[in-house]
């Protein structure tokens, strides 16, 4: 089976299960919300914009990518694309159509009807909610204010689930499910603590359904300097930081991490709508803090954050780049299932890093030499925020970020 005749039956199977009607007849909304359906099963992020390109909604000259389309399988409980295909070929001479099952029997074939079904029952009844509950989410407030400029910072959500009926509701701070609080739906305020910056889509989840998101934007005043402790993180003042000549911790800083030894960061999160994560060149000089002498790895990370999503380039150590993953937006690169050894470098001297992005293509340079690139299908918003991590101790010397044609720049000489 081609890829073509493959993704046409992807396709029709997954609209047989939403039962939504003809996918000519969808818009927006549809694709949001299958956008979140899948990733309540199978933990993928695919856009709703990845998924109008696949229907054919938004005109688009590539192929799916293979982790678009192995998410797609992986909706359908095949455990790959290719596994999707395999199947179908052998189904077409008569045989079944899942490969991981070996019917042998009748009564085999009922028992494993019946584990199946059992397996897929809650998951069934999370996407007929969302089918049926499309006019109850859409008129659900859920909004959020902040109590504070600065960290820690408690947001207030304001929310009214009079209408909704669920065994369960829970405030979702972000993506992660580790993060979140129980409300009732005769609540109509909650409250959530943020203890580092960033640009966070809240969640109010009914029964494991997304059903409203709402965007939290922690903003810093300048640089904020964080050492990453759990459960919560170490604030260092302005008296922890030195800004003159490079960003590093002063001395008084260094005997903050000396107590902890753990990842510091710096932080710069304010909002710039002019700067698209298709279209930039950002530029920096980092290298590791002479006191930097706890750190077997010495990983560094360089986090561009934009409103869908984060380029996350990491360096480290050329005996470590196996424990190193690369972030390029929706295509999450492995450093155990791919070579990353162009990112293992020395950090003891200052590395130049460069990082240019245009028409879904991210490419990487380090002192003027391009060692890596990579695609990507997310659009990826605007600007949200800009942080280092270090492993320990680490400086910057200087960074700067625009677009070609110097609509917006930015330009911080330390």
């Amino acid at each position: 089976m081609n890829q073509d005749s493959a993704l046409d039956y992807c396709k029709t199977k997954i609209e047989g299960i939403l039962n939504w009607g003809s996918s000519i007849q969808w818009e927006n909304q549809e694709f949001e919300e299958l956008s979140q359906i899948i990733f309540n099963k199978t933990g993928v992020n695919l856009s709703h914009t990845t998924l109008k390109r696949v229907w054919g909604k938004v005109k688009y000259d590539n192929r799916p990518s293979i982790s678009t389309l192995d998410a797609l399988a992986k909706f359908l409980d095949y455990p790959s694309w290719s596994a999707l295909k395999r199947a179908r070929e052998i189904n077409k001479k008569g045989e079944p159509t899942r490969p991981s099952l070996v019917i042998r029997s009748k009564k085999f074939a009922l028992i494993m009807v019946l584990v199946i079904m059992a397996s897929f029952s809650s998951w069934y009844i999370i996407t007929s909610n969302v089918a049926k509950n499309p006019k109850l989410a859409e008129n659900l407030k859920f909004e959020a204010k902040y109590s504070s400029f600065g960290l820690p910072n408690t947001v207030i959500f304001s929310f009214d689930a009079t209408e909704l009926s669920a065994k369960e509701f829970v405030i979702q701070q972000s993506w992660d499910k580790s993060k979140r609080i129980n409300v009732t739906n005769d609540q109509t305020k909650a409250t959530c603590v943020y203890y580092y910056p960033g640009y966070f889509r809240s969640k109010f989840v009914a029964d494991e359904v997304v059903l409203k998101e709402t965007d939290v934007y922690i903003e810093t005043k300048g640089w904020q300097s964080t050492i990453n402790t759990n459960p919560l993180p170490v604030y260092l003042s302005d008296k922890d930081l030195i800004k003159t000549g490079a960003l590093r911790l002063s001395e008084n800083g260094l005997k903050h991490l000396g107590r902890h030894y753990e990842p510091v960061s710096f932080h710069y999160y304010k909002r710039e709508k002019n700067i698209s994560g298709d279209h930039f060149n950002f530029e920096t000089s980092i290298r590791y803090d002479m006191a930097n002498k706890v750190s077997a790895c010495k990983y560094a990370k360089v986090v561009l954050h934009f409103s869908e999503g984060v380029f996350l380039i990491p360096f480290v150590i050329p005996g470590c780049v196996g424990e190193a993953n690369l972030l390029v937006m929706d295509n999450f690169i492995s450093g155990q299932k791919n070579d990353l050894s162009a990112f293992g470098i020395s950090l003891d001297d200052w590395q130049k890093i460069a990082i240019s992005s245009l028409n879904k293509h991210l490419s990487i340079y380090i002192n003027d030499q391009e060692i890596y690139s990579a695609k990507y299908q997310m659009e990826p918003g605007h600007l949200v925020g800009i942080s280092y991590q270090f492993d320990g101790a680490g400086e910057v010397d200087y960074l700067t970020l625009s677009n070609d044609d110097n609509s917006w720049e930015f330009d911080q000489q330390f």
